[in-house]
C-alpha cells in the first residue's frame, strides 16, 4: 500500500498560516512505506534545547517522523583545562551518530558559537559519509554564514520552525527546489542568500517543544543510547542551574527577543538581521500554563520550573498578575527566572514570590562606570544597589539570588574591576555571584571594537574556545571570588584599594594561583566516570 503524505493543516491551524505552496490538486506526493524522517542534532550541554525541541514538534504535526539526538558533555563548559581534544568527537561517536541518520531527509544541527569545533567535525563526517543534506541553524550560522556554507548543504537562517517544514516538504517532493525563505542553499561552500521571512509574531501559534522519547538517542560516555524517562529525569536535574533546584526541572521560554542593545549580546547583533519588526515577542500567560501542565502531565518527576527568557521581569504588571494567578491555581511548583535590573519592582516581585517563585538571577556585569557605557547598559550604580535592596526584602521567601558578572574585559582597566568589587562590596548578603568570562561573540560590536584594537587574532582559541565559566586566576578575580565565601564584606573591598593592586596585581600573582590549583587537583584526583555506571551494566 502507498501512503499518501501531506502538510496536516487541518489538524496544525498554524501551519495553515505560514508562507508553504500547497501541493498541486491531484498530483499529491505518493510515498510508500513510513513518514519520511528528519534527524535533528543537539551538541549542548543542557538536553532542554528548547529551539530544537519547537522544530521537532512543527516537523511532527506536518507528518513528519523525527529523530532526536542530544550530545552532552557534562561540566566541560564550567571546566577551565579543557584538552584539546575536547573540541572534538571520538571517531567511534561520529561514526554512531552517522548510523542513526542513515535514511533521513536532512540532518539538522542548531548550535552556537562554542560549539562550531564539534559541529564542522560532525558535519564533514556525516557529508563524507552518508550524502545525506546536512542543514545547520542557530545563532551562529546567522550571524556567520560564510563561515559555516563550506561544511554545510543548507543553513538556517533566522527562526526555523517554519523553514523547517517548508524544507522537508520540498525534500520529500524530490522536486526542483524552489527558494525558501530562511534556508540558504551553498555551493562550493558559498552561501547562496535568499530572502527572510517575517518573525513570527504570535508565538502562541507555535507548538510546544517535543517531549515524546518515540526516537531520541543521547551520548553516555562513547556510545550513544534511546533517551528513558530515567535518563531524561537525570538530565533535566543535571542542568544549568542544579546547584539550586536539587530537582528535576523543566526549561522554557516564555518570549523571544531582549529589548536592551548590550553590545557584548548576541540578541543586538541578530535584530539588526530582522530590521522594522518588534524583536521582542511576548506568549501569552494561558498559552505558558499549558505547556507546563502537559509537561507535568508528561514529566510527573519535574519538581520545578525555570523560565529561562533573557528578562522575565520585563513583562507589564498586568501580564504578570494574570500569569501569577493562574500558576497558583494550576502549578503550584516553584520556579526560578532571569531579570535585568531594569524590570525588577517591589510590586512585581511581591505578584511573583506570591505565586512560588524562589530564585532568581540578574546580571550587574560591572560597577565600573566606564564599562557600564561600553557595554551600553544605561544604568547607574545606585540603581543597581535599589535593586538589590529590594530583592534582599524577600530574603525570607527566597534562596538567595545569584548576581552575574562578566570578568577578564580585554578592555577593562585594573580600576575598572575594583569599581566592580567595591559596588559588589555593598550588596546585602545572601547572594551568590556568578561569574561570566568575557566573550566576544561574532557579529556583536564589543567583537568589533577588540578586533581594531589588536586583541582578536584567533577566532578559534579566543572566541570559539573560550570557556565561559573559567575566569583567569589574576588578584581582582581572586577578590571578586571571595565574595562567595563568610570574609567580611569590607575586607575584600579594602584588598582593591591600590596599594595592594600594585603588589598583587601582577603576572607571578596569576601563576603562582594557577599552580596552587593543579596541584590541588593532582591530590584530589581524577574526577568519576561519570554517569554511564548509572544506566548501564557492566560486562
Amino acid at each position: 500500500m502507498r501512503r499518501r503524505f501531506l502538510p496536516r493543516t487541518e489538524s496544525c491551524p498554524e501551519l495553515a498560516e505560514w508562507e508553504i505552496e500547497p501541493l498541486v490538486a491531484g498530483d499529491e506526493l505518493q510515498l510508500a512505506g513510513p513518514a519520511p524522517r528528519v534527524t535533528l542534532v543537539s551538541p549542548y550541554g543542557d538536553i532542554s534545547s528548547v529551539g530544537l525541541r519547537l522544530v521537532a514538534s512543527c516537523l511532527k504535526r506536518a507528518g513528519f517522523d523525527v529523530r532526536m539526538i542530544f550530545l552532552p558533555i557534562l561540566g566541560l563548559e564550567s571546566r577551565g583545562d579543557v584538552p584539546s581534544n575536547a573540541y572534538f568527537y571520538p571517531k567511534q561517536v561520529l561514526e554512531q551518530i552517522a548510523q542513526h541518520c542513515i535514511g533521513s531527509l536532512f540532518i539538522g544541527i542548531s548550535f552556537m558559537s562554542n560549539y562550531y569545533d564539534r559541529v564542522r567535525q560532525l558535519c564533514r563526517f556525516l557529508r563524507d559519509n552518508l550524502g545525506i543534506p546536512v542543514v545547520l541553524g542557530g545563532v551562529h550560522p546567522t550571524l556567520m554564514p560564510d563561515e559555516c556554507a563550506p561544511f554545510a548543504d543548507y543553513l538556517c537562517i533566522g527562526e526555523g520552525e517554519e523553514a523547517a517544514v517548508e524544507l522537508a516538504l520540498q525534500l520529500a517532493q524530490d522536486r526542483e527546489h524552489k527558494p525558501i525563505k530562511n534556508i540558504w542553499p551553498t555551493s562550493d561552500g558559498v552561501p547562496i542568500r535568499g530572502p527572510l521571512r517575517p518573525l513570527v509574531h504570535n508565538l502562541d501559534l507555535l507548538p510546544f517543544p517535543d517531549y515524546d522519547l518515540l526516537d531520541d538517542y543521547v551520548l553516555l560516555g562513547d556510545e550513544l543510547v534511546r533517551m528513558t524517562p530515567d535518563l531524561l529525569r537525570f538530565f533535566l536535574r543535571e542542568g544549568p542551574v542544579k546547584s539550586v533546584t536539587g530537582t528535576a526541572y523543566y526549561i522554557m521560554l516564555t518570549s523571544r527577543g531582549c529589548k536592551f542593545n548590550c553590545t557584548y549580546c548576541c540578541n543586538t547583533a541578530l535584530k539588526k538581521k530582522f530590521p522594522n519588526q518588534p524583536w521582542l515577542r511576548y506568549r501569552s500567560p494561558e498559552n505558558i500554563l499549558e505547556e507546563i501542565t502537559k509537561a507535568m502531565e508528561r514529566m510527573p518527576f519535574i519538581g520545578s520550573i525555570f523560565f529561562c527568557d533573557d528578562s522575565f521581569l520585563d513583562r507589564n504588571i498586568s501580564e504578570l498578575d494574570r500569569f501569577a494567578s493562574l500558576y497558583r491555581e494550576q502549578v503550584k511548583l516553584p520556579f526560578f527566572c532571569l531579570g535585568t535590573p531594569y524590570g525588577v519592582t517591589e510590586e512585581k516581585m511581591k505578584i511573583l514570590t506570591d505565586a512560588g517563585m524562589r530564585y532568581i538571577q540578574i546580571g550587574i556585569q560591572t560597577g565600573s562606570p566606564r564599562t557600564t557605557r561600553l557595554y551600553r547598559r544605561n544604568i547607574s550604580n545606585d540603581r543597581l544597589l535599589t535593586v538589590t535592596d529590594l530583592i534582599h526584602k524577600f530574603s525570607d521567601r527566597m534562596l538567595p539570588p545569584r548576581y552575574d558578572v562578566i570578568v577578564d574585559n580585554p578592555l577593562e582597566t585594573s580600576e575598572d574591576v575594583a569599581e566592580t568589587v567595591r559596588l559588589i562590596s555593598r550588596i546585602k548578603r545572601p547572594y551568590f555571584i556568578q561569574y561570566f568570562c568575557l566573550t566576544l561573540l561574532p557579529g556583536t560590536e564589543l567583537l568589533d571594537v577588540a578586533k581594531e584594537a589588536g586583541m582578536i587574532t584567533d577566532m578559534i582559541t579566543q572566541v570559539y574556545r573560550k570557556q565561559l565559566f573559567y575566569k583567569r586566576k589574576t588578584y581582582l578575580n581572586s577578590l571578586l571570588y571571595l565574595f562567595n565565601t563568610p570574609i567580611p564584606p569590607i575586607l575584600i573591598r579594602h584588598l582593591a584599594a591600590r596599594p595592594f593592586r600594585f603588589l598583587f596585581d601582577r603576572r607571578w600573582f596569576e601563576l603562582i594561583i594557577g599552580l596552587v590549583v593543579r596541584i590541588r587537583k593532582r591530590i584530589l584526583g581524577a574526577p568519576s566516570e561519570g554517569i554511564r555506571g548509572l544506566f548501564c551494566s557492566r560486562s
